[in-house]
């Protein structure tokens, strides 16, 4: 496996979206890059609006994300954090956005 199954990356954007509503989800490492093995996991930036509270958006994006079968580590930042820490090449943000493949981004 390169990269992942569209129905599996369909599964995670609907699960997210349901679940905590984001600005953007964006696919990155392994799974982005199509080096994915099967002890690879599945990486995601999740954007929120400015003033949500991370860490109850997180809880909810890994509970609706359970039971897929496969291991996956979320982050999740504000706009504001996209903004601020974007470029700081010592962040995980930096290489999510230049790397990444952006699989969900909500209509404004």
């Amino acid at each position: 496996m390169k990269t992942p199954n569209p129905d599996l990356v369909e599964e995670i954007v609907r699960r997210v979206t349901s679940a905590v509503h984001p600005l953007r989800v964006i696919l990155f490492g392994s799974a982005a890059r199509g080096e994915m093995s099967p002890e690879s996991d599945i990486d995601l930036l999740i954007v929120m609006p400015d003033g949500t509270r991370r860490r109850e958006a997180s809880r909810r994006a890994y509970r609706a994300l359970s039971g897929l079968g496969i291991s996956k580590d979320v982050i999740v930042v504000t706009e504001s954090d996209v903004k601020e820490f974007g470029e700081n090449p010592s962040l995980v943000i930096k290489p999510a956005l230049e790397e990444g493949r952006e699989v969900y981004h909500a209509a404004r």
